[in-house]
């Protein structure tokens, strides 16, 4: 297996990961003390996941390149997104539907306030089931549980295929011109969403999980980030990357790690001071710059491994290496899977875990919020997990049906 594609998944599991143990704590630790925002933090597994698609998205589209090599760019940029809504929303529309009709169910017939409460507006709806609505603040993220993601994913994929045209052009002409875009995007995201907010008078500010925090110039940066990577990992001529010596491979692995843990540590610091200063309009592009490094490293990691085995049982013992290794293949099954996760993980998350504690506090049970919390956690994971199989199986046989008249 392409041991940076396996790299890629071991990163998504990690996002799915990371979106689980912060939405876990929903309905147990509501206070706002230091460790509840330590855990807030998972949050930013969502600007792993738009890291992640910049670059998994390159190998798609070189591949599109390479397999319709007459096609003209309309053609190949129309097969390209038709590809991608064919792949997102028949899941999103199913749990959709799914999370409205449990709503009617919890809400209208039994009367009870569910994990989620679906704004149930007909525009709202419209606008998550013709996925436009990563630019309506009223629906971004009240249809659909988590549904921001979404909206801004499909807008930075149907930019796709012009940022990466972009990257190869500049490519071509020097390859250290690519490297300027992601910080060129940062400085004019920061100046539009200033003014915006300027404008409106403080209606919209990009606070953290606002409407303009969400919004995809926000994410774009990350999202450059996967592209740059890439580049930097393959060889890009006019039509098909060609594999050489890697970037990841040239830096010193002990050098990517620190550099991870120290942007890390200060993306955690800056999270976690007060919003001020417009923060949060370069706060997901620090974080981005973290997992651009964590990436490289365990890229480096991954192609070094198989030579290191030999001699690992003078440093590692077989017990500690076979955990490592369950803990790597299971992180990779995650990712692997980590779409049906996505759209599974609420019913767990939130309905789950809201229907847990307050059946709980009907039965008078008091508990501590952080013990329940470490309780849950781990089951929730493998829920989660085991649904994400299920509804990935689901995923690709209606996505097989899909393609099937087109073969």
């Amino acid at each position: 297996m392409n041991k940076t594609l396996r790299s890629l998944d071991i990163l998504k599991g990690i996002g799915i990961v990371m979106i689980i143990i912060v939405h876990n704590r929903h309905f147990i630790m509501k206070d706002m003390t230091g460790f509840r925002q330590i855990i807030n933090y998972g949050q930013m597994g969502c600007q792993l996941f738009f890291f992640v698609s910049g670059m998994a998205l390159c190998y798609s589209w070189y591949h599109l390149i390479q397999k319709e090599q007459r096609k003209s760019f309309p053609v190949l940029y129309g097969k390209f997104i038709l590809r991608r809504y064919l792949r997102l929303a028949p899941g999103f529309l199913i749990i959709l539907a799914a999370n409205y009709l449990l709503n009617i169910l919890l809400m209208d017939i039994f009367h009870y306030s569910p994990g989620f409460i679906i704004n149930r507006s007909p525009k709202a709806i419209l606008a998550n089931v013709l996925f436009v609505h990563g630019i309506y603040p009223d629906a971004i993220n009240s249809v659909f549980p988590g549904g921001w993601y979404i909206g801004t994913t499909f807008i930075l994929y149907l930019l796709f295929p012009l940022l990466v045209t972009l990257f190869q052009k500049l490519h071509t002409v020097n390859r250290f011109l690519i490297f300027p875009l992601p910080l060129l995007f940062l400085c004019l995201n920061h100046i539009l969403l200033k003014q915006w907010s300027i404008a409106s008078e403080g209606s919209l500010y990009p606070y953290n999980n606002s409407f303009l925090y969400y919004f995809f110039t926000n994410q774009l940066p990350c999202f450059l980030l996967g592209i740059l990577l890439y580049f930097q990992e393959n060889n890009i001529d006019s039509n098909t990357p060609h594999q050489r010596k890697c970037f990841s491979q040239k830096c010193p692995l002990l050098l990517s790690i620190a550099l991870f843990l120290g942007t890390s540590v200060l993306a955690i610091r800056l999270y976690l001071l007060p919003e001020e200063n417009y923060r949060y309009t370069y706060l997901p592009s620090l974080v981005g710059i973290s997992f651009y490094w964590l990436a490289v490293s365990m890229i480096h990691w991954e192609h070094r491994k198989t030579s290191l085995l030999p001699c690992q049982k003078n440093t590692i013992s077989h017990k500690n290496r076979g955990i490592l290794q369950f803990l790597t293949d299971f992180l990779a099954q995650c990712g692997k899977n980590s779409y049906g996760m996505y759209l599974v993980h609420a019913f767990i998350c939130w309905y789950g875990v809201k229907g847990v504690t307050d059946a709980m506090k009907y039965c008078g049970y008091d508990y501590p919020d952080l013990t329940l919390y470490c309780i849950l956690l781990l089951p929730s994971i493998f829920i989660v997990y085991v649904a994400g199989l299920y509804m990935g199986q689901l995923i690709g046989f209606i996505d097989k049906k899909l393609r099937k008249p087109s073969q």
